[in-house]
């Protein structure tokens, strides 16, 4: 039977159990990207249920009919690419009897050779840990646990139904004690809100505690049912000043980016890199190479740089032919976007595996910190 098929046939079964349970029902999908996402390192998704079960208020992609910009589909790419769980709505709920769908896709997802990137504000991950450990042993899994704040008063007020800060971080603790790959996302950090130096330092610093590989953060992307409360008024003051909204966040990184160098704490999550032997494999590495070179040049404010490479690693990542055999070729400027300078990176990485440029940057930012 087609792997695509007994992917299908297994949300079925699944699905099937939970409606004789009388539990809620779900609506498991396949989401493709028209391009990857440089930040989880997927172009698929798959979401298990039509609404995400812990209603954060800020949130934009509470329900599918937010989101846009996105292709539904019952196939999983041929290629084995990283599949991200939970694009749309947290893949976990309160309920461990719904979160069944999630261990079945996991399972099918191990057996047939994708790797896994799960993002989610559930401590229900946990039991998925026999999995999570078999993933982790072929280096096939990320996981990522979202947090605003300590401040559990703050945190119910904005992330519904969501666990509590420290349950997450108790979760990422249980999950690193299994060597299993994990982080955090300071996601999203809203201008005014849980946006204070010292709470984010704090927070910073448990996540630490739990070694968490990375930690990553996030802006606020505007929603207006979310500023136009009372409640966030100090929000819809500051998003209606783009200049202060800017300077605002223009500080914050800043501060953000030394405080987690100072650290010790990786901004970016590393790449599962899969079918090592095919010629996919050199794209993948230099397109990561290049994704996080953009970054570092948006967080050193050089926009033109940043969209340069950024525009390079997205032409490099599509590529459907040998990277290496157009190295060989001296045909690498022929590739839209690769300028003479990212045409030496290019080549750099593909040979040696590393960039002197982003040890550079990487560098200068230490230094600033310093």
């Amino acid at each position: 039977m087609h792997i695509y098929r007994k992917l299908y046939m297994i949300l079925l079964q699944l699905w099937r159990k939970i409606v004789q349970r009388n539990i809620p029902q779900s609506n498991p999908l396949i989401t493709r990207l028209n391009n990857l996402d440089y930040w989880s390192w997927c172009r698929s998704f798959i979401d298990t249920y039509m609404e995400c079960p812990f209603g954060c208020i800020y949130c934009n992609t509470q329900r599918r009919s937010d989101f846009q910009g996105l292709s539904f589909t019952r196939r999983l790419p041929e290629g084995k690419e990283t599949i991200g769980i939970g694009l749309i709505s947290d893949a976990y709920t309160g309920d461990d009897r719904q979160n069944t769908m999630v261990h079945g896709i996991l399972d099918f997802l191990f057996r047939e050779g994708y790797s896994v990137q799960i993002m989610t504000k559930s401590t229900a991950v946990v039991n998925d840990l026999d999995l999570l450990k078999k993933l982790a042993q072929k280096d096939r899994v990320r996981v990522t646990f979202t947090l605003l704040t300590l401040n559990d008063s703050l945190g119910s007020q904005l992330e519904g139904s969501s666990p509590g800060a420290y349950e997450r971080l108790e979760a990422l603790k249980t999950l690193r004690v299994a060597e299993i790959p994990s982080g955090v996302a300071l996601s999203p950090i809203i201008p005014g809100i849980n946006d204070g130096k010292e709470s984010l330092c704090s927070l910073i610093r448990e996540c630490k505690k739990r070694d968490a590989r990375w930690v990553l953060f996030s802006g606020f992307d505007m929603v207006p049912r979310f500023i136009k409360s009372p409640l966030w008024q100090r929000v819809e003051e500051i998003h209606n000043d783009p200049e202060r909204l800017e300077r605002h966040y223009r500080r914050l990184r800043e501060f953000l980016v030394k405080f987690l160098l100072r650290e010790n704490l990786p901004i970016r999550i590393p790449r599962v890199h899969l079918d090592i032997y095919k010629r996919r494999h050199h794209t993948q590495i230099v397109s990561e190479h290049l994704f996080n070179l953009s970054y570092l040049f948006e967080l050193k404010e050089n926009a033109i740089r940043m969209l340069r490479y950024r525009r390079a690693a997205y032409e490099i990542e599509n590529l459907n032919i040998s990277l290496k055999s157009i190295a060989s070729s001296k045909k690498l400027g022929y590739i839209k976007g690769v300028n003479p300078e990212i045409e030496k990176v290019i080549e750099e990485v593909l040979y040696t595996g590393g960039s002197t440029l982003h040890t550079k940057l990487y560098d200068s930012l230490i230094k600033e910190c310093d």
